[in-house]
């Protein structure tokens, strides 16, 4: 055994164990160190993070190099791989956290925009996105450097907006649109103020269908953007939400098989008020 292959070990073991953030940086951190080596079992190694990581496309190009196609083991791998990677390719592969710098100055930019308490991570999220160009808000005609790549729901087909004006409702007011569909949104909140808020003053998501809006203690809920299995086991919730009684068995089981970005895709939701996690989900 190699030291590439011991770190290796030691690194998968601890990511099958627990599938936590540390466990996940840990591997990215194995893999750039073997995508600066050159020798060749470092490469075969570096493979197996690949896969891991479900970097499938990656894997088979990489093993491609380098297997040798006299050995039975190799030629199934390279077919188990190509299959993977046709079908999937490096699209599900498993996000790098955020390291506590990053996360710093993603919470600093968030800083200077607007609070949206139903979506309080709009560029974590991707709802909005950033140019360092600049566009021009379809409401106030300012230049911003930070807009709206949502959804919208009005006649006009103006969908570029700043924060600003999204948060005061002047977008919604202008277009007489919404960014959540009023009816969309789960039972229980009596407040008509709050549902206001919601769909006239808050940034939407995207979802495959139409998005879902879930609520929870008579409130709705804070979006915190979109997840497959492997994120709620990092974030450490999936048990939570599976014990939504909203979910049957099957569809608990769909969770549990959930990949990010995949035909099912998951969306995670708090609960402002005690905390609870859950997710509304839909198929492509």
């Amino acid at each position: 055994m190699n030291e590439f292959q011991r770190q290796y070990i030691e690194c998968s073991k601890h990511y099958r164990e627990k599938e936590d953030a540390d466990s996940v940086r840990a591997l990215y951190a194995l893999k750039e160190a073997l995508e600066a080596e050159t020798a060749p079992e470092a490469k075969r190694v570096l493979v197996d993070v690949y896969d891991l990581l479900d970097f499938k496309k990656s894997a088979y190009e990489l093993f491609s190099a380098l297997a040798d196609r006299s050995d039975r083991k190799d030629l199934k791998r390279l077919g188990s791989l190509k299959d993977y990677a046709e079908n999937w390719g490096d699209a599900f592969a498993v996000k790098c956290p955020k390291t506590g710098a990053v996360a710093e100055r993603q919470s600093k930019a968030e800083t200077e925009l607007p609070f949206f308490r139903y979506h309080p991570h709009p560029l974590e999220t991707g709802i909005f996105e950033a140019s360092e160009e600049g566009v021009v808000c379809e409401c106030c005609g300012k230049q911003t450097h930070i807009f709206y790549n949502g959804p919208f729901y009005a006649i006009s087909d103006a969908d570029c907006f700043c924060p600003d004006c999204i948060a005061s409702g002047e977008a919604a007011r202008k277009f007489d649109g919404a960014f959540q569909d009023e009816y969309s949104v789960d039972e229980g909140v009596e407040d008509p103020a709050r549902l206001d808020e919601l769909i006239h003053r808050t940034p939407g998501y995207i979802g495959w269908q139409q998005e879902h809006w879930r609520a929870h203690c008579g409130d709705f809920c804070a979006y915190l953007g979109d997840v497959g299995a492997k994120e709620m086991k990092m974030q450490g919730v999936l048990e939570e939400v599976l014990e939504d009684p909203m979910w049957d068995e099957n569809e608990k089981q769909w969770i549990r098989e959930s990949v990010n970005g995949g035909s099912m895709q998951c969306y995670l939701f708090r609960c402002l008020h005690c905390g609870k996690h859950m997710v509304w989900m839909d198929f492509d």
